[in-house]
């Protein structure tokens, strides 16, 4: 993951407005926008899928870069470094979309079968549960990801509410419905492998986003992106002791029982840290709001004053602080995956106060899902692409400004690529 990693906390939503209008200037001459154009009514072209790439061509390095900004959460990782194929999709995320196009994908993103032009590529999304503000973000991020491809001329969404045989059913009816580029966030593991061979059999392409399938053959999952788990784990570590400069016992909060990503974060974090610094206590909170207050409420009652806490899940951290506030401890330092606004907002508040604590986090990493699309877009043109797109997941420190205060406490954060315009939209649902 390379060394920390830092962004400023308050500024992005302006420099998005500000790339927004520099690549609206460099589209205003571009013709393939219309709706009735045999580009299936969007604007943004292809790169390595064969189609207009007008709209692409016009966006400039620097533009594509300011969107790394957005979606690392810093300015530290170079969009030269990363795989082409991510930074296709970063590009193609500048492409700035008409409102005509805004609208259709808000249609799409409202219901489960929208068309959006006469192209014959049909694009499947499945996901495993879709039923909170980041996997509608994800979703979204791929609706207008979609609406760069003239390609693309019917999107398929579905959701499978955590249940694997739904989630199944599901992969074997978007196949049969010829989605041949099929997006997924696979919650399943290896489970899912059989529906998904059987899908690519058929003649889809098949990619995952975010969490990894370990070992998965090419037959069965075209491509998956993804961050190196372990490397996270390390990263965390290097926060604690590096960073914050603690020694001493420390805290880990995990999902449910033996869940395979969190064994493999917690091994390399523990593996990674100095003598003299340890972890005291390892709790399970299986992934809810109130097993997080359950978990928090048992490291109060330790007794212990644990340095920090590590956790692989933003959105519950709330309820942590809270459980430490009730309990008259002193908030330990919090390092978590993803972003989340009602962790901001608790973090924030206690800015300058005795209760103030230090906090840091990755991008809420829904962009990732852009990056599948991309991938699965690029295999059907034919292009090889790597099976494992690893993509950095740096830890950037929380600043004044992380917190918006007219977003839910649930929104992801401003690491998503999605317009505000877009999604104040959403959010007024």
């Amino acid at each position: 993951m390379g060394n920390l990693m830092r962004r400023s906390g308050g500024s992005r939503r302006g420099r998005r407005a500000a790339l927004a209008v520099g690549t609206t200037a460099l589209l205003l001459g571009i013709a393939a926008c219309g709706s009735d154009s045999d580009s299936g009514g969007d604007g943004g072209g292809s790169g390595g899928s064969g189609g207009d790439t007008s709209a692409l061509d016009a966006v400039t390095d620097d533009q594509a870069q300011e969107m790394a900004n957005l979606a690392f959460g810093t300015t530290d990782v170079a969009l030269d470094s990363l795989d082409p194929v991510v930074q296709e999709a970063l590009k193609r995320s500048a492409i700035e979309l008409t409102a005509e196009q805004k609208d259709k994908a808000f249609e799409c993103w409202e219901n489960t079968t929208c068309e959006v032009g006469d192209g014959k590529v049909t694009l499947g999304i499945a996901d495993g549960f879709g039923g909170n503000l980041w996997r509608k973000v994800a979703k979204m991020e791929i609706i207008l990801q979609a609406m760069t491809y003239p390609e693309i001329g019917k999107i398929i969404f579905t959701d499978a509410n955590a249940d694997l045989p739904t989630f199944l059913s599901n992969i074997r009816s978007l196949s049969s419905q010829g989605a041949t580029a099929i997006v997924s966030y696979n919650d399943f593991g290896a489970a899912a492998l059989p529906a998904f061979k059987a899908a690519q059999a058929a003649g889809a392409k098949i990619s995952t986003y975010v969490g990894p399938t370990p070992d998965a053959p090419a037959d069965s999952l075209s491509n998956q992106v993804t961050g190196d788990v372990c490397a996270m784990g390390e990263e965390m570590g290097k926060v604690a002791t590096d960073d914050l400069g603690l020694t001493g016992e420390l805290a880990i909060l995990n999902g449910t029982p033996g869940n395979p990503q969190g064994a493999a974060w917690n091994k390399c974090l523990i593996d990674s840290l100095p003598d003299g610094t340890s972890i005291g206590q390892s709790v399970d909170t299986d992934w809810t709001l109130a097993g997080a207050f359950d978990a928090g409420s048992a490291l109060v009652s330790s007794g212990t004053d644990f340095g920090a806490i590590f956790y692989d899940y933003a959105d519950p951290i709330p309820q942590v602080v809270e459980a430490y506030a009730k309990g008259g401890k002193k908030i330990p330092a919090i390092i978590t995956w993803t972003s989340n606004n009602g962790m901001a907002r608790v973090w924030e508040e206690r800015l300058g106060t005795p209760d103030e604590f230090a906090l840091y986090h990755t991008s809420a990493l829904t962009w990732e899902s852009r990056a599948s699309l991309t991938a699965v877009m690029t295999q059907l043109n034919g292009d090889d692409v790597e099976p494992v797109m690893v993509v950095p997941r740096p830890f950037v420190k929380a600043e004044k400004g992380y917190y918006l205060s007219d977003r839910p406490d649930d929104y992801p954060g401003p690491s998503a690529l999605v317009p505000d315009d877009v999604m104040t939209r959403m959010l007024a649902g």
